[in-house]
């Protein structure tokens, strides 16, 4: 059985399902789920927006926990956050800790202001160096969520990432994951556009041949119709690079194809 490893349900406050729901859904697309609610520390337009109770959410979510379902958290890393958020992980039991990138330089990469007056070139240069400066620095996380983040909201004529056009920074990001035998997560949210893909698959196939060996599927969801989307697409995605799709138990990989 396949796992959505990325999804938000009840202590992610921009989610619109509950992880009751999220159960039934992920049921009904023959998947298992691994729940990782959003934890964004000192988020640039609001602090405390994309934190939650941790003790809460074990406490209340821990009753679903079963073979097919798992809880983790998406950390959202800032080099100035490293220290605190290495200690939240290592104090509860997760199943997985997907480490992302929702913030360059102290902006917030989903705001609109972020890329005023900055060229496409520009603006991905800025995301890649300071996803390397993160991964240089945070450790204790077992995916990579979202390499193509940014592609969600630059404002730009074409939103897709080339590998050529920042090589180094690329194959710094892969190398740093691969050390770290990190999963590099497929994100299945722009997978049901064909042209988004080519692309992609090209830094998919570099993470393979620097070394890498394990991907993640993630969905993302935020709803429960997403749960387990074009999942059918990453897993070709997977197999076409070479990639062992896996997913997290107790912070253990467990490899699924």
């Amino acid at each position: 059985m396949l796992f959505d490893t990325h999804m938000h349900a009840d202590y992610s406050c921009d989610s619109h399902m509950t992880i009751a729901q999220a159960i039934a859904a992920a049921k009904k697309a023959g998947v298992g789920m691994i729940l990782t609610e959003h934890w964004d520390r000192d988020y640039p337009t609001n602090p405390e927006m994309f934190k939650f109770d941790i003790d809460d959410y074990f406490a209340k979510d821990g009753k679903y926990r079963s073979e097919r379902v798992f809880l983790g958290i998406e950390v959202g890393m800032q080099p100035h956050c490293v220290e605190e958020d290495t200690g939240m992980v290592g104090k509860y039991p997760f199943d997985e800790v997907v480490g992302a990138m929702h913030c360059m330089y102290g902006k917030d990469i989903y705001e609109p202001t972020t890329y005023t007056g900055l060229t496409k070139e520009v603006a991905v240069r800025k995301y890649l160096e300071e996803s390397v400066r993160c991964l240089e620095l945070y450790h204790d996380f077992d995916s990579y969520a979202h390499l193509d983040y940014i592609c969600r909201y630059m404002p730009y004529e074409d939103n897709n990432l080339y590998y050529a056009e920042n090589a180094e920074l690329w194959d710094r990001v892969f190398k740093l994951l691969i050390d770290g035998n990190k999963a590099l997560e497929i994100n299945t949210r722009r997978l049901e556009d064909a042209s988004v893909r080519p692309p992609l698959l090209k830094l998919y196939s570099r993470f393979r041949e620097l070394g890498g060996k394990y991907a993640t599927l993630g969905s993302d969801a935020h709803y429960t119709q997403h749960i387990g989307r074009a999942f059918n697409v990453a897993e070709e995605m997977a197999n076409q690079c070479g990639l062992h799709i896996v997913h997290f138990e107790k912070r253990r990989m467990i490899v699924d194809k």
